[in-house]
């Protein structure tokens, strides 16, 4: 028979498949977003193709105008208003995760072992302020989400002003041009800087949505530290890093996030990692 432990991972992990579907659902509207801003970038470039002019320093400084007056401007929007989208979402399943915590930790105690649970304002600080971890180091406090988007809006806009140097230094014709943003149609569209784009935006969101999920279990725990403790809990396969695979069943203290019985520091807690 199953223990109590045990029905509560149980229980949690099949939530996952819910989780899951809300991820699925966010990427595909910031894939969305993602087009438009695709579409608005390509019409820039054709409205104000570098390619007309014949001498490279004209065409150069033409690229120049035109990223700081039309392409930056288009970038900056767009990532905000993906940033806004995606944490209005993430906060919305932060409060719903709270409350299917109570549910199912209650439900496999057969007892009001969750009772209370934390404010709204609590959950909302969690999801917009905890810290991510960066690619390189694993376990760094590095940035809130709302500062990983500008980054990528950032990152896109310098990738972008390269290969447009680039192209027209080897005075390529408008639609190479443009293929650097789209990619090609022989590649299926995937050798673009947008493709790019749309793989480091659902990196970034399934992290979050990790943060996401992780923060609401530890702020239930944190208002019901008597009666818990936190356990980490990895699934095991292929993929696992070695991180996971090292604190997988640990157990941290809920109100000091102390270890108990090993001696791997908590940190910032789950993730650990991007993706």
């Amino acid at each position: 028979m199953a223990t109590i432990n045990q029905a509560i991972v149980d229980a949690l992990t099949q939530r996952l498949i819910d989780i899951g579907r809300v991820e699925t659902k966010l990427r595909r509207d910031i894939w969305a977003a993602l087009v438009l801003l695709e579409a608005d970038l390509v019409a820039a470039l054709k409205a104000g193709d570098p390619t007309e002019f014949v001498l490279l320093s004209r065409r150069l400084r033409a690229i120049e105008t035109l990223m700081e007056e039309e392409i930056e401007p288009l970038i900056t929007t767009r990532y905000t208003r993906i940033e806004a989208l995606t944490t209005a979402a993430l906060i919305r399943l932060a409060l719903a995760e709270v409350r299917a915590v109570r549910r199912l930790v209650n439900t496999a105690t057969e007892d009001e072992t969750i009772e209370a649970l934390p404010s709204e304002a609590t959950v909302r600080r969690a999801v917009t302020d905890t810290r991510i971890p960066t690619p390189t180091r694993p376990t760094e406090d590095s940035a809130t989400g709302e500062e990983w988007w500008q980054r990528q809006g950032a990152g896109l806009a310098q990738r972008l002003r390269d290969q447009l140097l680039v192209s027209a230094s080897l005075e390529e014709p408008l639609p190479q041009m443009v293929a650097r943003v789209r990619g090609t149609s022989a590649q299926n569209f995937r050798n673009g800087l947008m493709e790019q784009a749309r793989q480091n935006a659902a990196r970034l969101l399934a992290t979050q949505v990790t943060n996401a999920v992780g923060e609401a279990h530890v702020a239930v725990a944190d208002v019901n530290a008597k009666k818990v403790v936190l356990q980490h809990v990895s699934l095991r396969d292929t993929k696992t890093s070695l991180i996971c695979v090292a604190r997988d069943g640990k157990r941290f203290t809920a109100e000091t996030h102390e270890p108990i019985g090993h001696d791997l520091p908590y940190l910032s807690g789950i993730p650990y990692h991007i993706r």
